[in-house]
């Protein structure tokens, strides 16, 4: 796992709301930390809530396809994953 991802589970909403689009984190010593904000002005609602729940289940499926080391196509996805990707 990245060493730079805060610990999951992550959440989509907060306090019980389910309809947010807003991803939290872990709740730790620090309080709640946001993970990511997926709103957007000409996006559906509906897409916007369906980011957040892909991205609250990000470190759980990168877990699983870390798991499969004899794979070749998912040891290439993982090895694509840790590259850089900033622009």
């Amino acid at each position: 796992m990245f060493k730079h991802i805060t610990p999951h589970p992550w959440t989509v909403g907060r306090r019980g709301i389910q309809t947010s689009s807003s991803v939290w984190g872990y709740e730790n010593e620090y309080g709640i930390p946001l993970v990511a904000e997926c709103h957007g002005k000409n996006t559906p609602t509906a897409t916007q809530r369906a980011n957040a729940r892909l991205i609250a289940i990000a470190p759980q499926m990168y877990e699983i396809i870390e798991k499969m080391h004899g794979n070749a196509d998912a040891m290439a996805l993982v090895a694509y994953m840790e590259k850089s990707h900033e622009d």
